[in-house]
């Protein structure tokens, strides 16, 4: 048997299935008051031949008192290796890391822009049990379209000259969101020494995001990541 049928075989085991476990929520605590103006653009209509809820994990809507609100979709995992051939990420130092790519929707149906601020730091992340076990993430910069979504790693490609030229950078994404439009972008993940199933996602409280990772049965940590604010 080869070595990459090996390491796809335990690739889609560090992953599971995309369709177990979604969640649908309505955030308990309110948004503030919205700063009234005109409604601009209606949403992008996703493809009807797409089963798009599928690729879901999370869906939360933070309603406001107007009755309209800001919904955050967070997906299931993708990959489980940097190629479909089961290759994994190794860094300059010999380290073997598990890979996993997410994607994060924002959808704003308020009346009013939102101001969309977020830093991830070169830091590693040791929110996991194992006492040497970390994670780090990153920005990929490429668009993500809907009809990515059934491709593996969700369409991204050239992940390892990716990994490798930002492995040390910061990386920071900024964006307005208009009334009535989304932004959608990429989450790609490395783990050393903590393999299992993984689920991830973006959460807002008190215009502060946070970014929650799990990866059972090796635990799971928050990460304050930046702001998502209402323009002045």
């Amino acid at each position: 048997m080869s070595k990459s049928f090996i390491a796809s075989i335990l690739a889609m085991t560090w992953l599971c299935s995309c369709g177990q476990n979604r969640y649908s929520t309505t955030a308990e605590e309110a948004i503030d008051s919205e700063i009234e103006a005109p409604a601009k653009n209606s949403l992008k209509q996703l493809p009807q031949n797409q089963d798009f809820e599928r690729f879901i994990y999370s869906d939360t809507t933070y309603a406001s008192a107007t009755g309209k609100g800001i919904t955050i979709q967070n997906s299931f995992p993708k990959g489980g290796s940097i190629a479909p051939d089961g290759t994994q990420y190794v860094d300059s130092l010999g380290k073997r890391y598990a890979f996993a790519v997410f994607w994060t929707r924002i959808i704003n149906e308020t009346n009013a822009s939102l101001e969309l601020d977020i830093h991830f730091p070169t830091d590693s992340f040791a929110i996991f049990t194992p006492a040497d076990a970390y994670l780090k993430l990153f920005l990929p910069t490429d668009p993500l379209t809907y009809d990515k979504l059934s491709s593996y790693n969700y369409g991204l490609t050239e992940i390892k000259s990716f990994l490798d030229n930002n492995f040390h950078k910061a990386a920071h994404l900024q964006r307005t969101i208009h009334s009535g439009e989304e932004h959608v972008f990429y989450v790609a993940t490395l783990s050393y020494q903590a393999e299992g199933t993984p689920r991830a996602g973006l959460f807002w409280k008190e215009h502060d995001l946070h970014y929650s990772m799990s990866i059972s049965p090796n635990g799971s940590g928050t990460i304050p990541l930046g702001k998502l604010t209402f323009k002045k």
